[in-house]
């Protein structure tokens, strides 16, 4: 008889038992992932601040360097399919402390912050009056530059200096739209060789002025 009215009570004991090692190992894994957590956000926004500084980006002309007009057209679209954030995550991308992209509800989540540079763009056009020379100058970063060359009839331009280097040549004449290769970190004088009158509008100079600012992009991911 009693150890038939012990069973009852062994076996209340083994449920206990069962239960509270459910629930450790409950516990165990909830704090394993909770651990694991900040790792991966640390890892997603590493990646993703790795991708969207790489000389490849579709937002950088280099390295680290940022195209303001592309950066600021980045949409969520281009995280997940440029640059490989997760739709199940919540991103916010800052740049120089304002928001450029927020998706869900980044409230937590780990940030990771990179030195860069923003670059901006704008298009210069010159039409030169030539007084006394014919000589002009283009300022430091004036990048890409392109002359287009239309003298009046009685007009032949045989040559383009640039600091005394011979950029253009052609004894019968230099006309219509011709590149330039130019340092873009100097000061450089171009002198037009003509033979005949060069007035207002025979010259025009084209090339972008590039002005750069260093700020911060921080990238925050929240799983």
């Amino acid at each position: 008889m009693r150890a038939q009215t012990e069973l009852p009570a062994v076996a209340i004991a083994l449920v206990l038992l069962t239960s509270v090692f459910v629930l450790s190992l409950g516990a165990a894994d909830s704090a394993l992932s909770s651990a694991d957590r900040p790792a991966l956000e640390r890892q997603a926004a590493v990646s993703l601040s790795e991708a969207l500084t790489a000389p490849g980006a579709h937002v950088t002309r280099r390295a680290s360097v940022l195209d303001n007009r592309t950066v600021a057209n980045l949409s969520v679209e281009d995280l997940e399919t440029r640059y490989g954030a997760s739709p199940d995550t919540d991103v916010r991308i800052r740049l120089g402390g304002e928001t450029l992209i927020e998706s869900g509800d980044p409230t937590g989540g780990t940030s990771i912050t990179r030195l860069v540079v923003v670059e901006r763009r704008t298009r210069n056009r010159l039409v030169p009056t030539f007084a006394d020379n014919r000589t002009v100058t283009l300022p430091q970063r004036a990048t890409a530059p392109v002359v287009d060359i239309d003298p009046p009839r009685q007009t032949t331009v045989r040559r383009v200096y640039a600091d005394e280097q011979i950029l253009l040549e052609n004894r019968s004449g230099i006309e219509g739209v011709n590149k330039l290769s130019l340092s873009r970190f100097e000061t450089e004088q171009l002198r037009f060789e003509a033979i005949g009158p060069l007035p207002k509008g025979s010259v025009e100079i084209t090339h972008d002025r590039i002005e750069t600012e260093k700020t911060t992009l921080e990238v925050t991911v929240d799983a």
